[in-house]
């Protein structure tokens, strides 16, 4: 079973982080852990290695996010379309919101759909990209208004849906 630690940097905050355990359940479908329906966050990186071995999960990588350069690109209206940096977020936004029983996009709209399909596509992945080409999207306003709502959003549903796991080291 793929399990992995994500980092939640919030550099901007006394340098705090939050480690989170993800995971691909039975279905196949991202996940983070839970408890209650919320999600559960650490404290320190072995904290969660160690309640992931608990669960019968042997953690991968620790993959870091860092939520001070996205809270930077939303309030400073950046046109800087990073497609690894924001699909990344996303994604994981997703996978947050699904564990605690709710959606990141609750209607899905063909405009965001899009959204999400250029950033993907921007991506340049070799398994989708034809040799010798390289897709550079092109996002109007309204798009990366749409996009940082989402990422609002996911802020939000990340802040109100986590609760602490125990962290004694």
């Amino acid at each position: 079973m793929k399990v992995s630690i994500i980092e939640l940097s919030y550099s901007c905050f006394n340098d705090c982080s939050y480690f989170l355990i993800w995971y691909e359940d039975e279905n196949m479908k991202d996940r983070v852990y839970t408890s209650d329906g919320k999600a559960i966050v650490f404290h320190c990186e072995n904290q969660a290695r160690k309640k992931a071995g608990q669960l019968g999960f042997e953690a991968g990588e620790t993959v870091f996010y860092d939520v001070e350069r996205l809270f930077y690109w939303i309030e400073t209206h950046s046109k800087e379309m990073d497609c690894d940096f924001l699909i990344d977020f996303w994604n994981m936004f997703s996978d947050i919101a699904c564990s605690v029983g709710t959606e990141l996009e609750p209607i899905k709209t063909r405009r965001i759909k899009r959204c999400y399909n250029k950033l993907f596509w921007g991506l340049n992945l070799p398994a989708v990209t034809p040799e010798d080409c390289e897709y550079e999207p092109v996002f109007t306003k309204r798009e990366r208004k749409l996009i940082r709502e989402i990422m609002r959003t996911g802020l939000e549903i990340f802040d109100k849906n986590y609760l602490c796991g125990d962290c004694n080291e």
